[in-house]
């Protein structure tokens, strides 16, 4: 359930964070869990769906390029909303970095859907990646589930800038 918030918020690490430092390495609580083989599942086929978009933006295809973009946040919306349904349990902290992710997951495919030019899109993406809210959360995120299931504790260092 949790896979594509996840996939989504490691896809959108270089938007936002520009340096980040590894600060402890962990093996997890429960590396072998649902969550954890979900999340690695969704990772996997994450490289393909960026391929697809990577295509599509390279195409010169805007209308194309778009069309990717949407699918893509439209299902990681999705995503977003099924795990606040499964993170009950969770800290209260991931459980609101999850909500504020919601939000932003939202707005990004406001923007997709607005947008009549990859250069407005580009303008757009580059104010959104500035959002510290999005770092803070993107980090509890992670670090709550490098806790369950194994990886480096990521802290962000800065937040990119125009």
């Amino acid at each position: 359930m949790c896979a594509g918030v996840l996939g989504l918020t490691l896809a959108l690490a270089p938007l936002t964070v520009t340096a980040a430092s590894a600060s402890h390495k962990t093996k997890g609580s429960n590396p072998k869990s649902a969550m954890c083989k979900a999340v690695k599942n969704e990772q996997s086929g994450s490289s393909s769906v960026g391929t697809s978009i990577e295509k599509a933006m390279t195409s010169g295809n805007f209308a194309q390029a778009k069309q990717a973009l949407l699918k893509a946040y439209s299902t990681d919306a999705s995503n977003v909303q099924k795990a606040l349904g499964v993170v009950k349990t969770a800290p209260q902290n991931v459980q609101a970095a999850f909500k504020n992710l919601l939000t932003f997951v939202k707005q990004v495919r406001t923007d997709i859907q607005n947008a009549s030019s990859l250069q407005g899109l580009a303008t757009s993406f580059a104010t959104l990646g500035q959002n510290k809210q999005l770092v803070t959360d993107g980090t509890t995120i992670s670090n709550w589930y490098v806790g369950i299931c194994g990886g480096t504790l990521v802290t962000p260092t800065t937040v990119a800038s125009p």
